[in-house]
């Protein structure tokens, strides 16, 4: 199962895109409304971060920014509540320094962590078509 933190504008088309190549997504975004949406498509909507990483083999973080990274993984309890065998994919563009803070946490909790931000916009995670720049 993929749990997919952050559905606006990039998050939502590719929770669509997992759903749709048959993987199991299970979805949370702070503002509810964002992620319901998601419903239509068989996606489960979760109440919490952590309640959507439960059980999870991938946890993708698609937000705004480092805070909000933070906010989901240690603030909202999903990075204690990963299974001991699921990875980290942070995917949303946070710089350099929230990017080392959140390694080093990762770190710390012992998960393995992805930073694995995206090259495009609406429109190609609309068609699928993003490109990843994966190191970790």
């Amino acid at each position: 199962m993929i749990a997919m933190l952050g559905t606006g504008t990039m998050g939502a088309p590719m929770a669509r895109n997992l759903k749709a190549a048959g993987l199991e997504v299970r979805a949370f975004n702070r503002t509810r409304e964002k992620a319901d949406a998601l419903t239509a498509d068989g996606i489960e909507v979760a109440d919490s971060p952590e309640e959507a990483v439960r059980g999870a083999d991938i946890v993708i973080t698609m937000v705004s920014d480092g805070d909000a990274v933070t906010a989901a993984m240690e603030d909202g309890g999903a990075l204690a509540a990963m299974p001991d065998d699921a990875l980290w994919l942070q995917m949303s563009t946070i710089g350099i320094a929230a990017t080392e803070a959140l390694a080093a946490l990762a770190e710390e909790r012992s998960v393995p962590f992805v930073d694995a931000p995206v090259l495009g916009t609406k429109a190609p995670a609309e068609q699928g078509k993003l490109q990843v720049l994966a190191s970790g």
